[in-house]
């Protein structure tokens, strides 16, 4: 009798093994989880965030909801980010259908550049984004899928403002007419089109011109890009002495305001604010 009790509870452990395992290996049978596409958004001065659109596929006629993720996210092979996400609000999976989900990975430069060390001066950057999804049949956990993706990104580095020079074409006691120029230097692994410029320039401490300038200019990887701004000054409203400081060889000037410039990515608005003395050159 002992021994037909035992026989029992091994066929009944058996029994309650293989439907659990059943139960689990059917998340994998039943649904399939693939990369649908990828890109690049936010991209700005601080940083981007990169989009992984995962197109889950239920090939099953029973309803699967999605719990939870957790993920870790390295760059160059390095970690910096760890996750782990419980969903409030359970994500359905419907039998014999698709379901599109996207999952954005947010990157500040300024948190990994502090992180990988180096990574500054680098082009771009190789993430890998790595983890599981966790699913229910809406009562109890049924299974995991696993995935790894990779994505290029690019390092951002501001363009490198330089005052160039201050031309004099005519100069007289009411006013003068000048020809400012500055060159921005794009540093970055890819070319930049610059498409506005608003600015603000003092000579000494006078504010002579500010004003926002329309462009078409594309500046390639590590190349220089150089503008020119015709300036044409009433001395009685910059001031009587800016007529001063215009008779020197040479002058202390600020060239500040914001650039707009057009990326592969979208469009970036990057401030600038150069102070330099500059040679001043004239028409004879």
């Amino acid at each position: 009798m002992k021994l037909e009790k035992r026989i029992l509870f091994f066929l009944a452990f058996l029994l309650i093994f293989s439907v659990s395992s059943g139960l689990f290996a059917s998340v994998h049978k039943n649904l399939i989880l693939s990369l649908e596409h990828k890109r690049i958004e936010d991209f700005d001065i601080s940083g981007l965030s990169i989009i992984f659109y995962i197109n889950i596929s239920n090939l099953s006629s029973s309803l699967y909801h999605l719990i939870g993720y957790s993920y870790r996210f390295t760059v160059n092979e390095l970690e910096y980010i760890r996750l782990q996400i419980s969903l409030e609000n359970q994500i359905r999976i419907e039998p014999r259908k698709n379901k599109l989900i996207s999952f954005p990975v947010k990157i500040t430069y300024a948190n990994l550049f502090k992180s990988i060390e180096g990574l500054e001066e680098e082009d771009e950057a190789v993430g890998n984004w790595q983890g599981h999804l966790s699913f229910s049949d809406g009562r109890k956990e049924r299974g995991k899928l696993y995935f790894s993706f990779t994505e290029k990104f690019p390092v951002f580095r501001r363009p490198d403002v330089a005052v160039h020079s201050l031309h004099v074409n005519q100069l007289t006691i009411g006013g003068a007419d000048l020809i400012f120029k500055a060159n921005f230097k794009n540093s970055n692994g890819f070319e930049i089109q610059v498409e506005r410029i608003d600015y603000k320039l003092y000579l000494g401490d006078s504010l002579v011109e500010e004003e926002s300038v329309r462009s078409d200019i594309v500046i390639s990887s590590k190349s220089d890009g150089a503008f020119s701004f015709p300036l044409l000054l009433n001395f009685f409203e910059v001031g009587k002495e800016v007529y001063d400081v215009l008779l020197h060889r040479s002058i202390f000037c600020r060239f500040s305001g914001e650039i707009e410039v057009k990326t592969a990515w979208g469009k970036v608005k990057i401030p600038f604010d150069k102070r330099s003395r500059v040679a001043i050159s004239r028409t004879s």
